[in-house]
Formats: C-alpha cells, sequence, structure tokens
C-alpha cells in the first residue's frame, strides 16, 4: 500500500508551474521559448497581415506627429478663447476705479517680489489677535446679536460700493464700437487693441484647423471693433481670403461694399475685380456688367500698381523675382511688399483659373499706354499717369532711405558709448538691416523686369 501511495504521489502535478517548458519542470516560461512560439506564430501569419497590422497601430497610435500638432492646436485655440473671454468680461463691465486699483496693486505686487528677491527673508513672527478668527462661542457678542449698538452689517459696506460700481461702469463694445484701436482718452488702451490682437489669433488658428466659422465670427468682429475708415488689424484682408477660399462670392461682395471705396489693401481692391469679373464674363449675372467690372479694376490699380504689371505679366516676371515666398504679412504700408505676397499666394490660382482674367488686365493696360484713353467711369477713371511705375517704386525707395537713416545716429551713439561692448544688440542689427536689403532687393529686382519688360516691346504690342 506504500508503495502505491508513492507512486500515486509521484504523478501528481507540480504546483510551482505549468507544463514541460523547462527541463527540470520547475521553472516557468523562459524568455526564449517566448521568442520562440512568437516567431513560429509570426511565420503563420502572412506578410500582407503584419502590414496592415503595423498601418492601423501607426494609425491608432496616441504618439503620432499629426496628432501631437493638432492636439497642441487645439489646445492653443482653447487658450486664447479663455483669454479672450476673461477681457470681455472686464471691458463689458469697465470701471477706471476699480482698474486703477487693479494697477497700483499689480504695481506693489511687482515691487514686493523684487524686494524680496534683494533682501534675505526674514524669519515670520507670531500673529497677534487681530488677525485670530473666532468661532462659535468665542466670538463676542456684538458680532452675533442684532441688539447690540455696536453691531455692524458686514454686508452693507459691500452692497454701497457695489451700486457704486454700477454707475460708474460702462460698456466698452458699445461706447467705443469701431475706435478700438483709436489712442483717445475715453478708449482704454492697451486692453482695446489686446482683445482685437486676441480675436486676430482665434480667428487665424481657427483657420489653420479648418474651423471656418469660428474664423468668420472673429474675422467679423474684429471689423466691427476696429471700424472700416482707419483700421488697425488685417482682419478684412484674411476675411476676404476665407471668402475667396471657401467660393463664397456673395459673402465676399458684402464685404467689399461695407467697406470703402478709397481701402488700400490689395486682398480687397484685386479680390472684388476678380469677383466682379466672373460675375459679368463667365457668370453673366444681372447687374453685372463690363462698366462695372472695369470701375472695380480701376480702383485696383490706383490702389497698387505694382500688383496690375505683377499679374498683367506673371510668367515674365515669375522668371525674375527670386525669394518670393519670405514675404509674410506685408501691410499697406509697403505696396511692393504687398503686391510680391499677393501675386504670389493662393490667389494667383483664383486669377490663372479664371479664363481671361489675366488677359484682360494686359488688355486694359495695354489700351490705355498705347491709346491713352480713358477707362472707367466717372470719377473711377485710368489714365496714362496712373500706369507710371517709376514714381511709386522711387517712393518706396526713399521712404525706406528715411528709416535707415533715421536709426543711424542712435547705432552711431551706441558705437562711441560702448566701443566694442555692444556685441548682444548684434543680431538685431543684423535682423533690420537684413529686412532693409531684402526690400532693396525686391525693388531692384522689379525694376529690372520692368526694364526687361519695356526693352522686349510687349507694352508697345497690342494684344
Amino acid at each position: 500500500m506504500a508503495k502505491k501511495g508513492n507512486a500515486v504521489g509521484n504523478n501528481k502535478r507540480s504546483r510551482s508551474g505549468g507544463g514541460g517548458a523547462s527541463d527540470n519542470n520547475n521553472n516557468g516560461w523562459s524568455s526564449d521559448v517566448h521568442a520562440l512560439r512568437k516567431a513560429k506564430h509570426r511565420n503563420k501569419v502572412s506578410e500582407d497581415k503584419l502590414l496592415e497590422r503595423d498601418r492601423r497601430s501607426a494609425l491608432l497610435t496616441r504618439d503620432s506627429k499629426e496628432k501631437h500638432e493638432e492636439g497642441k492646436l487645439r489646445l492653443h485655440i482653447k487658450r486664447t478663447q479663455r483669454q479672450l473671454d476673461k477681457l470681455k468680461q472686464r471691458l463689458e463691465a469697465w470701471d477706471d476705479v476699480e482698474e486703477a486699483r487693479l494697477v497700483q496693486q499689480a504695481k506693489e505686487e511687482e515691487e514686493r517680489i523684487q524686494k524680496e528677491a534683494t533682501e534675505p527673508k526674514k524669519k515670520r513672527g507670531r500673529l497677534g489677535p487681530e488677525t485670530w478668527k473666532l468661532k462659535g462661542a468665542a466670538r463676542p457678542a456684538w458680532q452675533v446679536y442684532d441688539f447690540d449698538t455696536r453691531y455692524v452689517d458686514p454686508h452693507q459696506k459691500a452692497h454701497e460700493e457695489a451700486a457704486r460700481k454700477v454707475a460708474r461702469s460702462r460698456n466698452i463694445f458699445a461706447v467705443c464700437q469701431g475706435r478700438f484701436g483709436c489712442e483717445e482718452n475715453d478708449v482704454p488702451q492697451p486692453h482695446c487693441r489686446e482683445y482685437l490682437s486676441l480675436l486676430m489669433q482665434l480667428g487665424l488658428l481657427s483657420m489653420q484647423s479648418n474651423q471656418i466659422k469660428t474664423a468668420r465670427k472673429a474675422f467679423l468682429e474684429c471689423i466691427d471693433l476696429d471700424g472700416v475708415d482707419h483700421p488697425v488689424t488685417p482682419a478684412r484682408c484674411h476675411l476676404m481670403r476665407l471668402y475667396l477660399e471657401a467660393n463664397r462670392p456673395e459673402s465676399a461682395r458684402r464685404l467689399w461694399e461695407r467697406l470703402p471705396s478709397t481701402d488700400p489693401s490689395v486682398w480687397i481692391r484685386y479680390s472684388a475685380a476678380l469677383i466682379e469679373y466672373v460675375s459679368w464674363k463667365i457668370l453673366e449675372e444681372d447687374g453685372s456688367t463690363q462698366e462695372t467690372a472695369q470701375v472695380l479694376l480701376v480702383r485696383a490699380i490706383k490702389t497698387n500698381i505694382f500688383c496690375a504689371y505683377y499679374l498683367a505679366f506673371f510668367d515674365h516676371f515669375q522668371a525674375v523675382m527670386e525669394h518670393t515666398d519670405e514675404i509674410e504679412d506685408a501691410n499697406e504700408s509697403s505696396p511692393l511688399e504687398e503686391a510680391i505676397e499677393y501675386c504670389n499666394s493662393e490667389q494667383l490660382g483664383a486669377w490663372k483659373g479664371t479664363e481671361g482674367a489675366l488677359a484682360w488686365i494686359q488688355q486694359v493696360l495695354k489700351s490705355v499706354l498705347l491709346d491713352g484713353g480713358l477707362v472707367g467711369m466717372e470719377n473711377d477713371k485710368l489714365t496714362k499717369s496712373d500706369l507710371d511705375w517709376r514714381g511709386p517704386l522711387a517712393k518706396v525707395k526713399e521712404a525706406h532711405l528715411l528709416e535707415e537713416n533715421s536709426d543711424l545716429p542712435s547705432d552711431e551713439k551706441d558705437t562711441c558709448d560702448g566701443g566694442n561692448d555692444n556685441e548682444d544688440d548684434e543680431e538685431n542689427e543684423d535682423d533690420e538691416e537684413s529686412s532693409a536689403a531684402d526690400l532693396a532687393m525686391f525693388a531692384t529686382m522689379f525694376e529690372t523686369a520692368m526694364e526687361m519688360l519695356e526693352e522686349s516691346g510687349q507694352l508697345s504690342k497690342p494684344n
């Protein structure tokens, strides 16, 4: 019986491990065995399935570069929206007294931080009884019972201050609408300009993330607050580009009709001329005629003559102009840079994709240069003097030459005072010199292109 029991005991399965993967059956599965079994399993799966599995894994991973950039952009939009809401709440109930107190408080806090940084930290002593907050039975009677003559309602002062604040408060959005960029006494700056800046950031970020409705809403609000007479933001330009990219010609028409006819932006004037040309020549819509299209083109040419020549003879300019992709966010104060940026943006595709649009500009230019005729209606007529490009180009060069000369005295003064110790400002000086050099380079290239165009006789050849 004992032998039988021993035999049964020897046949029992060991509790410490599984099967027969190891030699002594005492250890579990080893890493080598796992690797071997995994390799055998992969050999059974076809390569197509493995590639498909890897592709799905790459698409679903959270650490992909595209999703990482989208997450950063989404967080940036949320942060900008929070800053915008916080500033909007202040501007809707603007109180000059409260804002002055906040400014003073921020100044005192900054002074305190500077003082703590310079002076050694002192050991904090025990607080006095005046700081104690008694509760329950420890409180004095005059804080508990109303019949005490010394009792003062702790909320009475707050109610009175709130009433005075309501009387003083004013809604900046209603009072200063259309003047957020102005430097006037009743316009609280720099808060209004900061609000415009946040709106522009929100609109551009929304365009980048393809949130068209949010971008349109931000740009429209920015135009309403900034005004259309003397705007300080390019919201109208970005909104026009947004409408053209989204193929919304009616919205674009309402935008340029809202703006004054003297608006100097290339994005507004030439986009309006293109939309009117399509409405007249391609779609043959009611109310759009050759005269209305020519009027808008005349306004565009008078606004920026560089852009007219660049579009009319784009193939010629493309062979001469270089480094045009370096120009970004040019404004009306630099018409040459603005024209180069416009003619090398997505708007060029709209012009080249419209049948006969570029030839139409060339025809109008040549009809005035060769025949000396007048194009346009009433006050919007194009004459030969309006097509002079040397005068505007000389003004561009002169303006930037004056800007360079205005910086010379301060630079010479720094050189005399500091000797060789002004190495910290070398990068800023190099940036300014490169910017001026780039503009001079673009002006020289444009002048060269126009002279080559005149020598080739293309301006004197009729269509």
